[in-house]
């Protein structure tokens, strides 16, 4: 229905640039509409100089994207040495500056590029005609010829296999085996909305067709059923498919090749140290535990069980023995008393004798501590009459009974 007020459907919403072109024909422009804004050839050399690396992107998919997590996951992947201008121009669809020609080349010659699996249709753009008309539906990929018999693996004969798959780039006959079988590497351009090609026919005369299997590296998903990249089965159509209906799969991915004989890797190497002493540890690796000082005498291999002259007792007598001059019990919660236990006089520093009725002398006790302010005062106390022997004597070993007597002179 036409809108009230006399407007024209011209700004109603909607509308296409064929219906903006056709109201063009009946438009006059005024005069400030005519005023030309004029660039001249040595502008334009400048402006060509500074956008001579300009791409155009989108990613092949009918879904919306954000724009912030796109130039997020490529720059994270590209690795630029100079970040590029990143520009949104419709829904799906960007615009990329560059500023150098390394940038530029690891951009459109190794993809192809891949965001959230869905690949990234990138295509070079002069900045001139309206990008939203611009075709991009073209990427190239590498893809692999599997099991070309040696007699027939000649570069015209792989050429003519290659031209199956899209519009050869390059061949590679001898490379690298970095995925699993026997393969020619051919690196195409291919169509985004044609279905992918899984074998290319080799008929030789008199032996018949031979059916030889390609394979994709670094590819987005594609479709089971129609073959094609950007959605899966469950999206082709109304999603119901039957089990015959699937003509395409995951035996159409490239597989890297597995390294044998290779050495543990580092995280498998942690992960076993976490097992046994790490914080993430659950004592899962039966390792023995480490033993403490009181386990040494209980274990048979190491008790002292030689006999030696010299030696006066044995078996629990003696280990009674050491144990009593080291300072310790048997049990570690009771302490020794050297001033409650009786000597052969009753002077402390003894221990009573064992059973076998022989005493063991107990470590000496240390002297009693004195600071260097008192030290200080016993100096000057003793005046000379210490003053001849002080060489002598240690000042340490001084008593406490004559630093008391000075004391009360003083």
């Amino acid at each position: 229905m036409a809108a009230k007020g006399g407007r024209s459907g011209l700004g109603a919403k909607g509308d296409d640039s064929a219906a903006l072109e056709r109201a063009l024909k009946n438009l006059e422009l005024r005069e400030g509409e005519l005023d030309d804004v004029i660039i001249g050839k040595k502008d334009l050399e400048v402006l060509h100089k500074r956008s001579r690396w300009m791409a155009l992107a989108r990613v092949n998919t009918r879904k919306a994207c954000s724009t912030d997590a796109l130039f997020q996951t490529l720059r994270y992947i590209w690795g630029l040495a100079i970040d590029p201008e990143l520009r949104e121009v419709d829904d799906n669809l960007f615009t990329f500056k560059f500023f150098c020609l390394g940038d530029w080349n690891k951009v459109m010659l190794q993809g192809p590029w891949l965001f959230r699996k869905l690949v990234v249709v990138i295509s070079e753009y002069d900045g001139k005609g309206n990008p939203r008309s611009a075709p991009l539906e073209r990427i190239e990929v590498w893809s692999q010829i599997h099991a070309i018999p040696e007699l027939y693996r000649e570069v015209e004969i792989v050429d003519q296999l290659a031209r199956r798959i899209g519009k050869v780039k390059s061949i590679e006959m001898t490379h690298q085996r970095w995925f699993e079988g026997d393969y020619v590497r051919v690196r195409a351009s291919i169509n985004v909305s044609d279905p992918l090609i899984r074998f290319t026919p080799l008929n030789i005369e008199g032996e018949g067709r031979q059916m030889l299997q390609v394979k994709y590296e670094k590819i987005g998903y594609f479709c089971n059923v129609c073959g094609v990249m950007g959605h899966d089965m469950e999206e082709c159509g109304d999603g119901v498919h039957k089990e015959e209906d699937v003509q395409y799969g995951n035996w159409m991915y490239a597989q890297r090749r597995a390294q044998i004989n290779s050495l543990p890797s580092f995280r498998a190497s942690f992960a076993i140290r976490g097992r046994c002493r790490g914080r993430g540890g659950r004592g899962e690796w039966n390792a023995e535990r480490k033993r403490s000082s009181e386990d040494a005498f209980e274990d048979d291999e190491v008790k002292d069980t030689a006999s030696s002259p010299l030696k006066t007792g044995t078996g629990a007598a003696m280990e009674e023995d050491n144990v009593l001059a080291m300072g310790v019990r048997k049990d570690p919660m009771q302490r020794l008393n050297f001033d409650e236990i009786p000597g052969e006089e009753g002077a402390p520093g003894t221990v009573e004798a064992g059973t076998d009725g022989k005493g063991t002398t107990a470590p000496p006790m240390h002297p009693p501590y004195i600071g260097p302010r008192e030290k200080k005062r016993t100096k000057k106390g003793d005046g000379s009459t210490n003053s001849a022997s002080s060489s002598d004597t240690n000042p340490m070993a001084t008593s406490a009974a004559p630093f008391e007597e000075d004391r009360r002179a003083q």
